[in-house]
């Protein structure tokens, strides 16, 4: 009995496929246990997170994404304290991988999270430093609800939990104990950019169906097959001949105004407006649909630093884990990676509020400033001497005649009246500068003896008495001296 044909493909093809069980129980020991990707829009499309990349060939999204990237790689960062020998290392260290570790860990924002390793080597300068920083495939690696993060390398049964604090970084986007993978923005997009590609290809078979106008010819029977050849003719040369009896018409779409042209038109208008505003915030990138103005132009500004203060957020977290590493590889003390400009630009409104608050009597504390004005600690000194309050006794006084035929001001006039209310000034005679000159052997003697003279007035009237003593002694001292030469 022959044998059956069946049995021998079905051999041939398991020979040929590599499909040997060794590869299959592999293959299914690596995955187990896995915890399911529980995205609901992945779900529904079948794909893996991974594969989400396909959307940022999308020239709408790919502009968008390049957008918010582009301005996170703008952001200047700085170094706290920054006037250390080893500050100038990881500034270093930064400048050369700001682009890998800032641009790996954004994308987390569109695929949920993302994995970076590092490689270290020791420089010349004799520290440790990023000999390779850059991220890796994130289907290799499993981000547990407790914080630990598994790596599953494709077709290895290795299974471990990698060190998060000196070789790998994980950053995670709106991550929770449902769903540790985190919350990818390309997954949201997923069905905009699907409708977008299909609509593309529909409107490419209709511009392929009716973009060329098809020619309606009436004839005879008997001439059937030359109208047939001559409208044939007609598309490549835009000339037919016809018999005066025969009938040629031009069928065509609708123009723009209607039919299908204007409704795709609307169709991907309203797609490109859903992309840009689902990744910038805001539909003004391109256009303002005719209705621009400055007023939304700054909304939409707004909207654009509150998206780029978003991503700084998000990344900050992993380049100070990196300069942790840094730091303490090297046995260095801690230094903190900042983001964004060293100080804000002053806020008008707010300076002259807590300015006339100040007028007003109330005491703005030191870490009100810091806070409010974007400070350091000891930028802001003690007074050394108590602050002198604003005049106020004028406000109280109901009406000065004097003033109002003077036209003076409030603060000229409050000036006035204190002035006004100082007592004058007793100098002394010509008689006692000259005792007292005669007395003292120096500008010390001469302020004591002064003192015993005039022991009961105020401090200003004592220094106004000795300014004048210690001048006239000077003169009397140098007339006397020309004398005697």
């Amino acid at each position: 009995m022959a044998k059956s044909k069946k049995d021998k493909a079905s051999k041939k093809a398991l020979s040929k496929g590599n499909l040997y069980s060794q590869e299959a129980v592999s293959a299914f020991f690596t995955h187990f246990g896995k915890q399911p990707d529980n995205d609901e829009v992945l779900r529904k499309a079948g794909i893996t997170r991974h594969r989400l990349k396909v959307l940022l060939d999308d020239d709408e999204i790919a502009q968008a994404v390049e957008t918010r990237i582009d301005a996170l790689l703008g952001t200047p960062f700085r170094l706290e304290p920054s006037d250390t020998p080893e500050a100038q290392y990881l500034k270093q260290q930064l400048d050369e991988w700001y682009f890998e570790i800032a641009s790996g860990a954004l994308n987390s924002l569109f695929f949920g999270y993302s994995v970076q390793e590092a490689v270290y080597e020791l420089k010349q300068e004799g520290y440790i430093g990023l000999q390779w920083i850059g991220e890796k495939p994130m289907q290799w690696f499993e981000p547990k609800s407790d914080g630990r993060l598994i790596l599953r390398k494709e077709g290895s049964t290795l299974e471990q939990a990698v060190d998060q604090v000196f070789k790998f970084f994980l950053t995670r986007r709106k991550a929770t104990y449902e769903q540790p993978y985190g919350k990818a923005l390309l997954g949201t997009l997923y069905w905009l950019f699907f409708f977008k590609q299909n609509g593309f290809k529909f409107w490419a078979k209709f511009l392929e169906r009716f973009g060329t106008p098809i020619l309606l010819g009436k004839c005879k029977d008997s001439e059937i097959d030359d109208m047939n050849q001559a409208l044939l003719n007609a598309h490549a040369q835009s000339v037919v001949s016809i018999d005066v009896e025969d009938d040629v018409q031009v069928l065509s779409a609708q123009g723009s105004s209607g039919g299908a042209n204007g409704a795709f038109e609307t169709f991907n208008k309203t797609l490109a407006q859903q992309i840009q505003k689902l990744i910038l915030g805001q539909t003004l990138t391109s256009g303002s649909d005719g209705k621009g103005s400055y007023a939304l132009g700054q909304v939409h500004e707004n909207v654009r630093n509150d998206k780029l203060k978003s991503d700084i957020r998000l990344v900050t977290p992993t380049l100070q884990a990196v300069v942790n590493a840094l730091c303490a590889l090297n046995n260095w003390t801690g230094h903190k990676v900042i983001l964004g400009e060293k100080s804000k630009p002053l806020n008008k409104e707010q300076a002259e509020r807590d300015t006339h608050l100040k007028n007003a009597g109330a005491n703005l504390s030191e870490s009100y400033f810091i806070r409010e004005y974007n400070l350091q600690e000891g930028d802001l000194k003690p007074a050394t001497e108590p602050v002198q309050q604003a005049f106020s006794a004028l406000p109280k006084r109901a009406f000065s005649f004097a003033a109002q035929a003077n036209k003076l001001s409030a603060e000229q006039q409050e000036v006035e009246e204190l002035t006004d209310g100082q007592v004058e000034l007793q100098l002394l005679n010509n008689e006692q500068i000259k005792q007292l000159a005669a007395e003292s052997d120096s500008p010390e003697g001469l302020a004591f003896n002064l003192m015993q003279l005039i022991p009961s007035v105020s401090e200003s009237q004592f220094k106004a008495n000795l300014d004048q003593a210690l001048y006239a002694a000077d003169i009397l001292g140098y007339m006397t001296a020309s004398e005697g030469k």
